[in-house]
């Protein structure tokens, strides 16, 4: 199911991507040949306004052919790429990683619409969610909880002592609970709407701050289900796209200088195995995590494409920014070899990441 969210959503954000390149092309009097969904074999088409429109078998993204973007074909019909200013030509390439941003900010919104499951903190004021729950996000490593087989994700619901039953409905009603135990604590949890317990004994040295107090090994959080009205819900979501924006572009240009210093922690950097994983994480909290997810992939895919790297759309618009300085048109077969340096630059990063993906899948 992960990977068919995954390949579902890739096409939506590589369909996306493409689709603001036609809209800007046609925007600005470019003849668009093609706007294909998937890639070929090509299963259906169909010409409207002079441009085919397909979808073809392959589901993994999407492109759109724009005539006079190989200079060679543009002879001198004025609609052609290539004979356009370079203004309008820049226009075109930055619409792709616009509207990425633009579907971001949609999907943000959609989320918040559906229901975003989200860390609740009741001391900021506002309304608790109905469905709010104490929720692991963390078990320490040979800790009793961990021994008991609480997991990430359960739901914290009662701790019973000797037949005593406390209801846990805050953070605050756990730590007492275990703290002033003194034997066995059965604890009751919700995991994936079943009903489990589990019998844990507390006992010191778990936590490394506070030795001789008595611990289970379990980090939590109070979750709840955050649904805002329409208005709410689309000033939220500009508010997290841009913070998102940000931090991505600030994260990115961050590894980048780490690279030249040779000190770049690539760990944390996820290919298509990966993000297929991950994608599967944001399911299981619902359609609302996965939208957000969509919307940081989105972002991401957006940016990334900003760089001005050979084959991207950056790359073409440093290219652009080369010739407009220079006052002098880069050479058909320079700008070629550029690009083709560093499409096989990025399949080999793309393998690397990849091969690392499953390394710590298998591992």
């Amino acid at each position: 199911m992960s990977v068919l969210l995954f390949i579902a959503m890739l096409l939506i954000l590589v369909v996306g991507h493409e689709f603001g390149h036609l809209v800007a092309a046609k925007a600005v009097g470019m003849r668009v040949l093609e706007f294909g969904i998937g890639f070929p074999p090509k299963l259906w088409s169909r010409p409207v306004g002079g441009t085919e429109y397909s979808v073809n078998a392959l589901p993994f993204g999407g492109f759109v052919r724009i005539f006079g973007e190989d200079a060679t074909e543009a002879s001198n019909d004025a609609r052609a790429f290539s004979n356009k200013p370079a203004f309008a030509q820049a226009v075109v390439i930055f619409a792709g990683p616009f509207t990425n941003i633009l579907l971001a900010f949609v999907f943000s919104t959609m989320a918040l619409l559906l229901g975003v499951t989200t860390v609740i903190d009741p001391e900021e004021g506002g309304a608790v969610p109905p469905d709010a729950r104490v929720v692991v996000l963390n078990v320490l490593p040979d800790s009793p909880a961990h021994d008991a087989g609480i997991m990430r994700g359960d739901a914290v619901v009662a701790i019973a002592e000797k037949g005593v039953v406390q209801e846990i409905k805050a953070l605050g009603d756990i730590i007492p609970a275990v703290q002033e135990s003194s034997g066995a604590l059965v604890v009751s949890v919700i995991r994936a709407k079943e009903s489990l317990s589990f019998e844990v004994v507390p006992r010191t040295g778990i936590i490394e701050e506070s030795p001789e107090t008595l611990a289970i090994g379990l980090g939590t959080a109070f979750v709840g289900t955050l649904r805002l009205p329409f208005l709410s819900a689309v000033a939220e979501g500009f508010t997290r796209t841009i913070d998102n924006t940000i931090a991505v572009t600030l994260g990115i240009a961050g590894l980048i200088v780490q690279a030249f210093s040779l000190s770049a922690d690539l760990t944390n950097v996820a290919g298509p195995v990966g993000i297929a994983r991950l994608t599967g994480d944001a399911a299981s909290y619902g359609a609302g995590s996965v939208l957000l997810f969509a919307a940081f992939i989105s972002i991401n895919l957006g940016i990334i494409n900003l760089l001005p790297f050979p084959a991207l759309d950056g790359g073409r618009l440093a290219l652009l920014g080369a010739e407009a300085i220079t006052r002098r048109k880069v050479p058909l077969s320079v700008a070629n070899a550029i690009n083709t340096a560093g499409f096989a630059i990025l399949i080999i990063l793309m393998i690397l990441v990849t091969a690392q993906d499953v390394a710590r899948l298998i591992s």
